[in-house]
């Protein structure tokens, strides 16, 4: 029967990451609606949403730093049935605890801690694993088809569902996505990876963290993909946080219209991943991933401007459909220029780049939504992310693109012992 499939679906172990990693996302799809429907129901404030937003930023950072270091030390599976079990056990409790009756604000944010953390240590180490799975030819398409996955499950599906979950009980919404991360664990338990890490000597866990911060300190696209990551995400994290809201306040809308949205971008999503993936590879992949970035995150100020969901739906297609396109040609460049031994930590780095302002980011929506108004807020955040890509661009264009590794080059010129990638019995 596997003999039909083509391409990197002929791998085993990524049928596997694929069928866990789809129904996770469902779930994370319904947790975004449920944890926002849950703390509008106890206070529909601005202030309510950026504190629990920034409890669940916060440790997302730290721990993905940790991931990172710990994915190039330890098993990656093994990482991430743990990360999936912990969240199981925490989504679980926030949904027997919506089920009793409406809880504090305090509960909420506390629960919100070690569910964000186990997830930044899952991120780093998930984005480490996939290359392990694939041939590096099929890299961008095994990258692709779980670009194309990822939006119709976390951000059309699981919203749509959570949208229909949460307006019955905000409890079940909960519940179903604890079932999700069971569901993931089993799958994740279930993979027989070609390569593994040797268990030799490894340098202590700061060193080998900062063997991965010079790798990167060295790299000059490296360096231009994460400082535009941290001021894209300062402009644009806080804003996207207070959708809810905008929703709500400016459209007039009910709060379930917040996950129709979600699900319109992330059919645009889903159908960008599959063109990027369908098509022949770009020659110049990160130059392409900031010129789209900048025409999608420009379309946050639209957002600000129109006065109703449905033209609000067109601004979230474009921008959902810029992120998803730059975000898989990123990838693909991290998967195939980076030694394997490092990838852990590589992105890890570039993952926290990507959400380390997030926290102060949310905190600056949240003032200035009550003081110079959300239209206002989105505008600001628009124009101010789209400046931040085409900078982006400009220093590509100065430091040119990566290239590739060549064929059986997995060292790096580092003061660290190289950690070989075998193949296992």
């Amino acid at each position: 029967m596997t003999g039909h499939l083509r391409g990197p679906l002929r791998s085993r172990d990524l049928r596997l990451v694929l069928a866990g990693s789809t129904v996770s996302l469902v779930g994370d799809g319904v947790y975004a609606v449920a944890i926002a429907v849950a703390v509008l129901q106890v206070s529909g404030t601005a202030v309510a949403l950026a504190a629990v937003s920034v409890a669940g930023l916060v440790p997302r950072v730290v721990f993905g730093l940790v991931g990172g270091v710990f994915a190039d030390r330890l098993s990656r599976r093994g990482l991430l049935v743990a990360a999936d079990a912990v969240r199981a056990a925490v989504v679980t409790a926030l949904g027997l605890m919506l089920l009793s009756g409406e809880p504090p604000l305090w509960a909420l944010v506390a629960l919100v801690v070690p569910l964000s953390a186990a997830s930044g240590a899952a991120a780093p180490t998930f984005s480490a694993l996939v290359p392990d799975l694939v041939d590096e030819d099929e890299l961008v398409a095994a990258t692709s088809l779980l670009g194309a996955v990822s939006p119709l499950a976390q951000l059309m599906t699981g919203p749509l569902l959570g949208g229909l979950l949460a307006a019955y009980d905000v409890g079940l919404a909960m519940l179903v996505d604890a079932g999700t991360f069971a569901v993931s664990a089993v799958c994740v338990a279930l993979l027989r990876p070609a390569r593994r890490h040797e268990q030799g000597d490894r340098p202590l866990p700061w060193a080998h963290f900062r063997a991965g911060l010079a790798y990167v300190r060295a790299t000059p696209w490296l360096l231009t993909n994460q400082l535009c990551g941290l001021v894209v995400t300062f402009t644009v994290s806080g804003a996207m946080t207070m959708l809810p809201l905008l929703v709500t306040r400016t459209y007039g809308a009910p709060t379930s219209a917040f996950g129709y949205l979600l699900a319109a971008g992330g059919a645009a999503a889903t159908l960008a991943a599959v063109l990027v993936g369908a098509r022949a590879p770009v020659r110049r992949p990160l130059t392409a991933s900031y010129a789209v970035y900048a025409l999608g995150l420009g379309a946050v100020a639209g957002l600000g401007l129109v006065d109703g969901p449905l033209l609000a739906a067109g601004f979230v297609v474009l921008l959902f459909a810029g992120a998803t396109v730059g975000n898989v040609l990123q990838d693909s460049v991290l998967g195939s220029r980076v030694p394997r031994e490092l990838r852990g930590r590589v992105a890890s780095l570039d993952w926290v780049a990507a959400t380390a302002a997030a926290p102060l980011s949310v905190l600056f929506a949240a003032v200035a939504a009550e003081t110079v108004g959300l239209r206002s807020t989105y505008v600001g955040a628009g124009l101010l992310a789209a400046a931040a890509s085409l900078a982006g661009l400009a220093l590509m264009v100065r430091s040119g693109e990566p290239e590739r590794l060549p064929p059986g080059r997995e060292g790096c010129d580092l003061e660290e012992p190289a950690v070989d990638v075998v193949q296992s019995a």
